[in-house]
């Protein structure tokens, strides 16, 4: 499978944003234990293309940027090995050196002429960010109306208890961060805890695509 097909089949991609490198690595880490392939380091996160250097090397693991604004920030995290490039908006430029590189392109946009200039400009998947504050699965069936070729991934909002929604709008994708990476639990190193709420999460996704 392509990144495209596989990032549909699996769903979740986990967005890693920690106050160290060290916390990003281990979180990171715990959530690849736990069965979830797609790792976002965001580069809130010092060094983060440090992480992204040693996260790649995993296997198990489909590695990218996230939090990228600056056209700069897009070479270092290729070089370093990340496979995609996601940020919280639109910048033609990121999105055009992305693709130049080729590397897959997943900008944020909240908007109807964002989504449509984005698409346009050569993003391979539309972030919908904030998804919630934007009017969440509502606003995602009103704007497949026109523009239902566009692949969307959902980011905001998605636990546990309302998943099986998210599942339901068959997107993309699907963006978690502190429904499973707690900041609580990384502030207390409870590793194990972060990998037992990624397994949960992947576990739902498996019982709705009935490989569970």
């Amino acid at each position: 499978m392509n990144f495209i097909e596989e990032l549909h089949a699996l769903q979740l991609m986990v967005a890693v944003r920690t106050e160290t490198p060290e916390q990003a690595y281990r979180a990171a880490t715990a959530c690849i234990e736990g069965g979830v392939r797609f790792i976002e380091i965001t580069f809130s996160v010092p060094d983060a293309e440090e992480v992204i250097r040693k996260l790649s090397k995993d296997p198990r693991a489909s590695v990218g940027a996230g939090t990228v604004l600056k056209a700069e920030e897009v070479g270092k995290a290729l070089r370093a090995g990340a496979r995609y490039i996601v940020s919280p908006n639109f910048d033609e430029e990121i999105v055009a050196l992305t693709k130049k590189e080729g590397a897959i392109s997943v900008p944020g946009a909240c908007t109807p002429t964002e989504i449509y200039l984005a698409h346009t400009a050569g993003a391979d998947v539309i972030k919908l960010f904030p998804f919630v504050e934007i009017g969440g699965l509502d606003f995602l069936k009103v704007i497949r109306g026109p523009f239902p070729y566009i692949r969307y991934m959902l980011c905001g909002g998605v636990k546990l208890d309302n998943i099986s929604g998210y599942l339901s709008a068959g997107a993309a994708g699907i963006l978690v961060g502190s429904a499973i990476i707690r900041p609580d639990l990384v502030k207390s190193e409870d590793w194990l805890s972060i990998t037992e709420n990624a397994k949960m999460f992947v576990g739902k996704v498996e019982e709705f695509s009935g490989k569970r």
